[in-house]
């Protein structure tokens, strides 16, 4: 079985650095309260990024943001769209606030591979393992969650709004789908749902 992927106490304060110095970079009005609301109210540098997915660990929403933040500003350095420095830190580092408060510790029982049993028959072995499960307090939709939260403190450009909202890239099930539309006005959504897709399938399956 393949060790758990840590993010230590030591890294998880320097990740709360690196993102809160960012976004108090943007000298947006209110983001003083945002951020203060994000680090008194909220467990968002210690929850994971998801249940048992992509950095199902201690630390892993805050250094997933951090992830797509680096791939979004990528993209801007190497001329691949036009996106303003304060906007790529709002979107990537805050697209996942609807995650805060979301995750709880839970014990279920977990098949580990399989054991022989009394009558030398081979049966799953399950074992009591803490996992992450979900207590959804406020069930309005992934993007729109995040938009809700950061719209109480600070005033996001429609740019914004689009890229926070769409980010989880298009519906199957909507048509016309609000997110190849949005795409022709701000190309800037596909650029954060790529961001958002690499870091979680690609960069964070090699942790």
């Amino acid at each position: 079985m393949a060790e758990e992927f840590v993010i230590t106490k030591e890294q998880r304060d320097e990740n709360q650095k690196k993102i809160t110095d960012l976004l108090l970079s943007t000298k947006r009005p209110g983001m003083e309260r945002l951020v203060e609301w994000i680090v008194t109210k909220t467990d968002f540098f210690t929850a994971p990024a998801s249940t048992k997915y992509h950095l199902n660990c201690e630390g892993g929403l805050a250094l997933h943001s951090l992830h797509v933040y680096q791939r979004l500003s990528e993209k801007v350095a190497q001329g691949l769209i036009k996106i303003e420095p304060d906007t790529v830190i709002i979107t990537s580092l805050l697209h996942d606030l609807c995650k805060v408060n979301f995750y709880v510790k839970e014990t279920k029982n977990v098949k580990e591979g399989t054991k022989i049993n009394q009558y030398g028959k081979e049966v799953p072995n399950w074992v009591e393992k803490e996992v992450w499960g979900i207590k959804d307090s406020f069930p309005v939709g992934h993007g729109e969650k995040s938009c809700w939260y950061i719209q109480n403190f600070i005033r996001l450009k429609a740019e914004e709004y689009a890229m926070i909202r769409l980010h989880m890239g298009p519906d199957k099930n909507t048509y016309p789908d609000p997110f190849s539309e949005t795409a022709k006005i701000y190309p800037s959504v596909v650029a954060i749902f790529t961001s958002d897709i690499e870091s979680a399938y690609i960069l964070e399956e090699k942790l």
